[in-house]
């Protein structure tokens, strides 16, 4: 009986050991005391779920197609998003080789120009809704004229990064 009561009485001491611990840190109005207070209110930089409040979306075409011939741009406008901190802004830049290779013969290649915005900055850390940035792809008449019909391929790389202003 002895160990039992002495095990109770261990379990009451650890909770009323474990309230205080999680409390929170409260202020009381009473008439013995002040009658006002102030409470400071603040957002955390974290969501919800324990990540990062700031975010960024680029969303660009994964594959194009140019008609073969088309002498005009070709639209390869992206779309980005951003919700960032203070002082923080979204660079996103675009580069390519400037020329297409041939799938059969890689030594065959067509020359192109990138036009547009290739290099952009947001104007603040949040762009929200988010906006369109202009960006096209362009075979001169003279290279379309001088190349053997086919399939042609590059890459172009979208770099996106956070930048401190």
């Amino acid at each position: 009986m002895k160990k039992f009561i002495s095990l109770a009485l261990a379990v009451v001491m650890l909770l009323a050991v474990c309230v205080p611990a999680f409390a929170a840190d409260t202020k009381k109005i009473t008439n013995e005391t002040v009658n006002s207070a102030t409470t400071l209110v603040k957002t955390s930089k974290l969501k919800e779920d324990g990540t990062s409040g700031e975010n960024f979306m680029v969303i660009l075409p994964l594959d194009a197609s140019i008609p073969w011939g088309k002498e005009t741009a070709t639209d390869m406008s992206y779309n980005v998003k951003a919700h960032l901190g203070y002082g923080k802004k979204l660079s996103v830049k675009v580069t390519g080789n400037y020329k297409m290779a041939l799938t059969e013969d890689a030594n065959e290649t067509i020359d192109y120009t990138l036009g547009g915005t290739t290099e952009y900055l947001s104007g603040g850390p949040v762009v929200n809704p988010g906006v369109d940035v202009p960006f096209t792809l362009t075979v001169d008449k003279d290279t379309w004229a001088n190349a053997i019909v086919g399939e042609y391929k590059d890459t172009l790389t979208f770099t996106a990064e956070v930048v401190l202003t």
